[in-house]
Protein backbone atom coordinates (compact mmCIF):
# COMPACT_ATOMS: atom_id res chain seq x y z
CA UNK A 1 0.00 0.00 0.00
CA UNK A 2 1.82 3.51 -1.09
CA UNK A 3 2.09 5.84 1.61
CA UNK A 4 0.26 9.49 1.23
CA UNK A 5 2.44 12.10 -0.43
CA UNK A 6 2.03 15.79 0.46
CA UNK A 7 3.45 18.21 -2.29
CA UNK A 8 4.20 21.82 -0.80
CA UNK A 9 4.99 24.32 -3.18
CA UNK A 10 7.43 27.20 -3.09
CA UNK A 11 8.14 26.94 0.54
CA UNK A 12 9.33 29.58 2.33
CA UNK A 13 9.79 27.51 5.82
CA UNK A 14 10.13 24.12 6.36
CA UNK A 15 7.65 22.62 9.50
CA UNK A 16 10.59 20.21 10.33
CA UNK A 17 13.94 21.61 8.97
CA UNK A 18 15.65 18.77 6.79
CA UNK A 19 18.88 17.87 8.99
CA UNK A 20 15.95 16.52 12.05
CA UNK A 21 15.24 13.33 9.56
CA UNK A 22 16.03 11.96 6.79
CA UNK A 23 15.87 13.29 3.27
CA UNK A 24 16.33 13.40 -0.66
CA UNK A 25 16.88 15.92 -3.25
CA UNK A 26 15.54 16.02 -6.69
CA UNK A 27 16.39 18.91 -9.00
CA UNK A 28 13.47 20.12 -10.83
CA UNK A 29 12.65 22.87 -13.57
CA UNK A 30 15.47 22.15 -15.15
CA UNK A 31 17.07 24.12 -17.97
CA UNK A 32 19.44 23.48 -20.84
CA UNK A 33 22.72 24.87 -19.91
CA UNK A 34 23.31 27.38 -22.30
CA UNK A 35 19.77 29.08 -21.84
CA UNK A 36 20.46 30.41 -18.06
CA UNK A 37 23.35 31.55 -16.37
CA UNK A 38 21.40 30.94 -12.84
CA UNK A 39 21.87 27.44 -10.84
CA UNK A 40 24.13 24.56 -10.65
CA UNK A 41 25.01 21.90 -13.55
CA UNK A 42 23.33 18.94 -13.25
CA UNK A 43 26.51 16.51 -12.70
CA UNK A 44 28.67 18.47 -14.41
CA UNK A 45 26.42 17.94 -17.70
CA UNK A 46 24.07 19.58 -20.14
CA UNK A 47 21.23 20.91 -17.99
CA UNK A 48 21.11 23.83 -15.35
CA UNK A 49 18.51 23.52 -11.98
CA UNK A 50 18.13 25.89 -9.45
CA UNK A 51 15.45 24.32 -7.85
CA UNK A 52 14.72 21.43 -5.64
CA UNK A 53 11.99 19.28 -4.46
CA UNK A 54 13.07 18.42 -0.71
CA UNK A 55 11.30 14.94 -0.11
CA UNK A 56 10.81 14.27 3.75
CA UNK A 57 9.17 10.55 5.13
CA UNK A 58 7.91 10.53 8.47
CA UNK A 59 5.68 7.14 9.98
CA UNK A 60 2.23 9.10 8.44
CA UNK A 61 3.69 9.37 4.77
CA UNK A 62 6.06 11.57 2.88
CA UNK A 63 6.40 15.71 2.69
CA UNK A 64 7.53 17.20 -0.54
CA UNK A 65 9.15 21.03 -0.09
CA UNK A 66 9.95 22.92 -3.22
CA UNK A 67 12.34 25.17 -2.53
CA UNK A 68 15.33 27.31 -4.05
CA UNK A 69 18.65 25.98 -3.40
CA UNK A 70 19.20 28.66 -1.46
CA UNK A 71 16.46 28.36 1.07
CA UNK A 72 17.34 24.91 1.27
CA UNK A 73 20.83 25.54 2.29
CA UNK A 74 19.29 28.39 4.86
CA UNK A 75 16.76 26.02 6.29
CA UNK A 76 19.53 23.15 7.15
CA UNK A 77 20.76 23.43 10.13
CA UNK A 78 23.76 21.22 9.53
CA UNK A 79 25.47 23.34 6.57
CA UNK A 80 28.05 20.77 5.71
CA UNK A 81 25.87 18.31 5.24
CA UNK A 82 23.47 20.20 2.67
CA UNK A 83 26.81 21.26 0.63
CA UNK A 84 27.62 17.43 0.70
CA UNK A 85 24.50 16.30 -0.44
CA UNK A 86 24.30 18.94 -3.39
CA UNK A 87 27.62 18.26 -4.51
CA UNK A 88 26.47 14.44 -5.04
CA UNK A 89 24.28 16.26 -7.81
CA UNK A 90 26.85 18.73 -8.64
CA UNK A 91 29.99 17.56 -8.91
CA UNK A 92 31.14 16.69 -12.76
CA UNK A 93 31.01 12.89 -13.17
CA UNK A 94 34.38 11.07 -14.48
CA UNK A 95 34.49 9.14 -18.18
CA UNK A 96 33.45 5.51 -17.93
CA UNK A 97 34.88 3.44 -20.43
CA UNK A 98 36.78 5.95 -21.97
CA UNK A 99 33.20 7.86 -22.68
CA UNK A 100 32.65 11.79 -21.47
CA UNK A 101 29.75 12.32 -19.09
CA UNK A 102 29.09 15.83 -20.33
CA UNK A 103 26.88 14.12 -23.12
CA UNK A 104 24.60 11.48 -23.39
CA UNK A 105 25.62 8.24 -24.69
CA UNK A 106 23.33 5.38 -26.18
CA UNK A 107 23.71 1.83 -25.62
CA UNK A 108 22.94 -0.78 -28.41
CA UNK A 109 21.20 -3.90 -27.00
CA UNK A 110 21.89 -7.41 -28.54
CA UNK A 111 20.10 -10.02 -26.65
CA UNK A 112 21.96 -13.51 -27.69
CA UNK A 113 18.78 -15.07 -26.85
CA UNK A 114 15.83 -17.10 -28.83
CA UNK A 115 13.25 -15.68 -26.33
CA UNK A 116 13.94 -12.00 -25.44
CA UNK A 117 10.88 -10.09 -25.55
CA UNK A 118 11.69 -8.18 -28.16
CA UNK A 119 14.09 -8.74 -30.19
CA UNK A 120 14.60 -12.94 -29.36
CA UNK A 121 16.64 -15.24 -32.41
CA UNK A 122 17.11 -11.88 -34.11
CA UNK A 123 20.75 -11.99 -33.10
CA UNK A 124 21.13 -15.46 -32.23
CA UNK A 125 24.17 -16.27 -34.15
CA UNK A 126 27.41 -15.05 -33.74
CA UNK A 127 28.47 -13.00 -36.52
CA UNK A 128 24.90 -11.76 -37.29
CA UNK A 129 25.26 -10.53 -33.54
CA UNK A 130 28.81 -8.69 -34.14
CA UNK A 131 27.31 -7.42 -37.47
CA UNK A 132 24.43 -5.81 -35.80
CA UNK A 133 26.59 -4.95 -33.39
CA UNK A 134 28.68 -2.63 -35.64
CA UNK A 135 26.21 -1.43 -37.52
CA UNK A 136 24.33 -0.28 -34.23
CA UNK A 137 27.81 1.80 -33.21
CA UNK A 138 27.65 3.45 -37.04
CA UNK A 139 24.44 4.82 -36.74
CA UNK A 140 25.01 6.38 -33.13
CA UNK A 141 25.47 3.85 -30.34
CA UNK A 142 28.76 4.44 -27.77
CA UNK A 143 28.64 0.86 -26.68
CA UNK A 144 26.74 -2.00 -26.97
CA UNK A 145 24.82 -4.13 -24.18
CA UNK A 146 25.19 -8.20 -24.85
CA UNK A 147 23.24 -10.53 -23.08
CA UNK A 148 22.62 -14.40 -23.44
CA UNK A 149 19.44 -14.67 -20.63
CA UNK A 150 16.16 -12.69 -21.22
CA UNK A 151 15.15 -10.98 -18.49
CA UNK A 152 11.54 -10.70 -19.61
CA UNK A 153 8.66 -10.57 -16.84
CA UNK A 154 8.14 -14.57 -16.32
CA UNK A 155 11.58 -15.58 -18.21
CA UNK A 156 12.84 -18.95 -16.81
CA UNK A 157 16.81 -18.87 -15.94
CA UNK A 158 19.33 -20.29 -18.32
CA UNK A 159 22.19 -22.70 -17.29
CA UNK A 160 25.43 -20.67 -16.84
CA UNK A 161 27.12 -22.72 -19.41
CA UNK A 162 24.74 -21.71 -21.99
CA UNK A 163 24.97 -18.44 -21.06
CA UNK A 164 28.18 -17.87 -21.80
CA UNK A 165 28.72 -20.01 -24.67
CA UNK A 166 26.31 -17.36 -26.26
CA UNK A 167 27.70 -14.35 -25.05
CA UNK A 168 31.75 -14.76 -24.84
CA UNK A 169 31.92 -15.23 -28.76
CA UNK A 170 30.48 -11.93 -29.93
CA UNK A 171 31.74 -10.16 -26.74
CA UNK A 172 34.84 -11.13 -28.19
CA UNK A 173 34.39 -10.23 -31.82
CA UNK A 174 33.11 -6.99 -30.65
CA UNK A 175 35.65 -5.94 -28.22
CA UNK A 176 38.64 -6.87 -31.11
CA UNK A 177 37.12 -4.38 -32.97
CA UNK A 178 37.08 -1.88 -30.73
CA UNK A 179 33.74 -1.63 -29.37
CA UNK A 180 33.36 -0.34 -25.66
CA UNK A 181 30.99 -3.90 -24.99
CA UNK A 182 28.62 -4.02 -21.92
CA UNK A 183 27.65 -8.08 -20.57
CA UNK A 184 23.89 -7.86 -19.28
CA UNK A 185 24.52 -10.62 -16.79
CA UNK A 186 23.23 -11.62 -13.00
CA UNK A 187 25.61 -14.30 -12.45
CA UNK A 188 29.64 -14.42 -11.58
CA UNK A 189 30.63 -17.08 -13.86
CA UNK A 190 29.31 -15.16 -16.94
CA UNK A 191 31.18 -11.92 -15.48
CA UNK A 192 34.28 -13.47 -15.06
CA UNK A 193 34.00 -14.91 -18.49
CA UNK A 194 32.43 -11.59 -20.02
CA UNK A 195 35.46 -10.06 -18.59
CA UNK A 196 37.83 -12.99 -20.36
CA UNK A 197 36.35 -11.84 -23.69
CA UNK A 198 37.18 -8.76 -23.12
CA UNK A 199 33.77 -6.56 -21.60
CA UNK A 200 34.60 -3.14 -20.32
CA UNK A 201 31.37 -3.11 -18.51
CA UNK A 202 29.01 -5.47 -16.60
CA UNK A 203 25.21 -4.21 -16.68
CA UNK A 204 23.33 -6.71 -13.68
CA UNK A 205 20.15 -6.65 -13.29
CA UNK A 206 19.94 -7.91 -9.81
CA UNK A 207 22.35 -5.65 -8.60
CA UNK A 208 25.57 -7.66 -8.14
CA UNK A 209 23.80 -9.11 -5.24
CA UNK A 210 24.56 -12.44 -5.89
CA UNK A 211 27.28 -13.70 -3.65
CA UNK A 212 30.47 -12.96 -4.73
CA UNK A 213 29.12 -10.55 -7.56
CA UNK A 214 30.30 -7.36 -6.50
CA UNK A 215 33.71 -8.80 -4.81
CA UNK A 216 34.82 -10.25 -8.40
CA UNK A 217 33.92 -6.51 -9.92
CA UNK A 218 36.17 -5.11 -7.07
CA UNK A 219 38.97 -7.77 -7.92
CA UNK A 220 39.09 -7.07 -11.94
CA UNK A 221 39.44 -3.52 -10.98
CA UNK A 222 42.86 -3.70 -9.52
CA UNK A 223 43.88 -5.66 -12.46
CA UNK A 224 41.70 -3.94 -15.29
CA UNK A 225 40.14 -0.81 -13.94
CA UNK A 226 39.75 0.84 -17.56
CA UNK A 227 37.72 -2.63 -17.77
CA UNK A 228 35.84 -2.88 -14.62
CA UNK A 229 32.49 -0.30 -14.97
CA UNK A 230 29.40 -1.90 -12.73
CA UNK A 231 25.99 -0.79 -14.36
CA UNK A 232 23.57 -2.12 -11.18
CA UNK A 233 19.72 -2.07 -11.47
CA UNK A 234 16.89 -2.19 -9.58
CA UNK A 235 14.75 -5.47 -9.75
CA UNK A 236 12.06 -6.52 -7.18
CA UNK A 237 12.03 -9.74 -7.69
CA UNK A 238 13.39 -11.98 -10.28
CA UNK A 239 12.55 -12.00 -13.97
CA UNK A 240 10.13 -14.56 -13.09
CA UNK A 241 8.08 -12.75 -10.05
CA UNK A 242 8.82 -8.98 -10.37
CA UNK A 243 5.34 -8.61 -11.78
CA UNK A 244 3.43 -10.04 -9.54
CA UNK A 245 1.62 -7.35 -7.81
CA UNK A 246 4.99 -4.94 -7.49
CA UNK A 247 4.01 -2.61 -4.19
CA UNK A 248 5.68 0.15 -3.06
CA UNK A 249 5.83 2.97 -0.77
CA UNK A 250 6.77 5.73 -3.09
CA UNK A 251 8.61 4.01 -5.73
CA UNK A 252 11.52 6.53 -6.84
CA UNK A 253 12.46 6.87 -3.02
CA UNK A 254 12.17 3.10 -2.36
CA UNK A 255 14.03 2.23 -5.54
CA UNK A 256 16.93 4.86 -4.90
CA UNK A 257 17.66 3.05 -1.32
CA UNK A 258 17.88 -0.23 -2.92
CA UNK A 259 19.73 1.28 -5.45
CA UNK A 260 21.90 3.42 -2.88
CA UNK A 261 22.50 -0.53 -0.94
CA UNK A 262 23.66 -1.61 -4.02
CA UNK A 263 26.33 0.94 -4.47
CA UNK A 264 27.35 0.75 -1.22
CA UNK A 265 28.39 -2.68 -1.69
CA UNK A 266 30.11 -2.12 -4.92
CA UNK A 267 32.47 0.76 -3.13
CA UNK A 268 32.98 -1.60 -0.06
CA UNK A 269 34.72 -4.18 -2.49
CA UNK A 270 36.74 -1.71 -3.66
CA UNK A 271 35.26 -0.40 -7.04
CA UNK A 272 35.28 3.44 -6.80
CA UNK A 273 32.10 5.83 -7.53
CA UNK A 274 34.09 6.59 -11.07
CA UNK A 275 33.15 2.90 -11.92
CA UNK A 276 29.48 3.10 -11.47
CA UNK A 277 26.00 3.55 -12.76
CA UNK A 278 22.79 3.32 -11.67
CA UNK A 279 19.82 2.18 -13.47
CA UNK A 280 16.35 2.87 -11.77
CA UNK A 281 14.82 -0.49 -13.93
CA UNK A 282 11.94 0.69 -15.72
CA UNK A 283 9.39 -2.55 -15.98
CA UNK A 284 11.42 -4.84 -13.61
CA UNK A 285 9.05 -5.35 -10.58
CA UNK A 286 6.71 -2.19 -11.48
CA UNK A 287 3.88 -1.52 -12.39
CA UNK A 288 2.71 1.30 -15.12
CA UNK A 289 1.95 4.30 -12.61
CA UNK A 290 5.34 3.46 -11.09
CA UNK A 291 7.91 3.37 -14.56
CA UNK A 292 5.77 6.84 -15.44
CA UNK A 293 7.19 7.88 -11.63
CA UNK A 294 10.79 6.57 -12.21
CA UNK A 295 10.88 8.65 -15.57
CA UNK A 296 9.46 12.05 -13.43
CA UNK A 297 11.94 11.52 -10.68
CA UNK A 298 14.99 10.65 -13.06
CA UNK A 299 17.00 13.47 -11.55
CA UNK A 300 16.56 12.00 -8.02
CA UNK A 301 19.15 9.29 -8.75
CA UNK A 302 22.23 11.24 -9.55
CA UNK A 303 21.96 12.03 -5.72
CA UNK A 304 23.74 9.02 -5.90
CA UNK A 305 26.72 10.32 -7.52
CA UNK A 306 27.11 7.99 -9.42
CA UNK A 307 26.16 7.79 -13.40
CA UNK A 308 22.84 7.31 -14.36
CA UNK A 309 21.18 4.82 -17.21
CA UNK A 310 17.75 4.60 -18.23
CA UNK A 311 16.34 1.70 -20.41
CA UNK A 312 12.49 2.11 -21.62
CA UNK A 313 13.01 0.82 -25.51
CA UNK A 314 9.85 -1.18 -26.46
CA UNK A 315 8.52 -1.60 -22.96
CA UNK A 316 5.06 -3.26 -22.27
CA UNK A 317 4.13 -0.20 -20.06
CA UNK A 318 4.26 1.83 -22.79
CA UNK A 319 0.58 1.38 -24.50
CA UNK A 320 -0.59 1.34 -21.04
CA UNK A 321 0.46 4.34 -20.44
CA UNK A 322 -0.79 5.40 -23.92
CA UNK A 323 -4.12 4.32 -22.58
CA UNK A 324 -4.38 5.97 -19.10
CA UNK A 325 -3.47 9.28 -21.04
CA UNK A 326 -6.04 12.12 -21.39
CA UNK A 327 -5.24 12.33 -24.98
CA UNK A 328 -8.12 9.24 -25.69
CA UNK A 329 -6.72 8.22 -28.55
CA UNK A 330 -7.98 4.55 -29.88
CA UNK A 331 -6.63 1.36 -29.14
CA UNK A 332 -5.03 1.14 -32.49
CA UNK A 333 -2.50 4.01 -31.25
CA UNK A 334 -1.24 1.99 -28.30
CA UNK A 335 1.50 -0.06 -29.65
CA UNK A 336 0.29 -3.34 -28.34
CA UNK A 337 3.04 -5.43 -30.37
CA UNK A 338 7.00 -3.99 -29.38
CA UNK A 339 7.76 -3.35 -32.42
CA UNK A 340 4.71 -0.58 -32.35
CA UNK A 341 6.34 1.52 -29.20
CA UNK A 342 8.88 3.10 -30.92
CA UNK A 343 7.67 6.46 -30.47
CA UNK A 344 6.65 5.79 -27.17
CA UNK A 345 10.71 4.52 -26.23
CA UNK A 346 12.11 7.80 -27.75
CA UNK A 347 9.85 9.97 -25.66
CA UNK A 348 10.63 8.18 -22.64
CA UNK A 349 14.67 8.26 -23.74
CA UNK A 350 13.88 12.57 -24.34
CA UNK A 351 12.86 12.91 -20.69
CA UNK A 352 15.24 11.21 -19.12
CA UNK A 353 17.97 12.64 -21.27
CA UNK A 354 16.47 16.07 -20.00
CA UNK A 355 16.96 14.65 -16.61
CA UNK A 356 20.72 14.07 -17.10
CA UNK A 357 20.50 10.30 -17.53
CA UNK A 358 24.15 9.50 -19.24
CA UNK A 359 23.13 6.77 -20.78
CA UNK A 360 19.80 5.46 -22.71
CA UNK A 361 19.64 1.88 -23.57
CA UNK A 362 17.66 1.01 -26.45
CA UNK A 363 17.05 -1.04 -29.61
CA UNK A 364 16.31 1.23 -32.05
CA UNK A 365 19.68 3.26 -32.16
CA UNK A 366 19.28 5.51 -35.25
CA UNK A 367 16.04 7.06 -34.53
CA UNK A 368 16.54 7.72 -30.84
CA UNK A 369 20.31 8.91 -31.37
CA UNK A 370 18.27 11.11 -33.71
CA UNK A 371 15.77 12.10 -31.85
CA UNK A 372 17.99 13.55 -28.88
CA UNK A 373 20.44 15.04 -30.98
CA UNK A 374 17.34 17.11 -32.30
CA UNK A 375 15.96 18.13 -28.78
CA UNK A 376 19.60 19.16 -27.34
CA UNK A 377 20.37 22.95 -26.95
Amino acid sequence: MAMEIEVIEHASAFENPPDTQKTWLRPVNLEPADASQKGELLAGGWMRFEMLDVVMRSAAGFQIWRSDISSYRKATGDRQAADSALDKFISPRQPIAGLDLTRPHIMGVLNITPDSFSDGGEHYQTQTAIDSGLLMMAKGASLLDVGGESTRPGAAAVPIEEEIERVQPVISGLSQKGCIVSCDTRHPEVMRAAHHAGADIINDVSGFTANGAAALMGAHYLKQPEKSVAMAMHMQGTPKTMQNNPQYDFAPIDIYEVLESHVTRLLNAGLPASHIVVDPGFGFGKTPLHNRQLIDWTSLFHGLGVGVLIGVSRKSSIPKLVAASRLGLPQSHYGETETERLGGSVALAIDAVRQGAQFIRTHDVAVTTQAIAVQAR
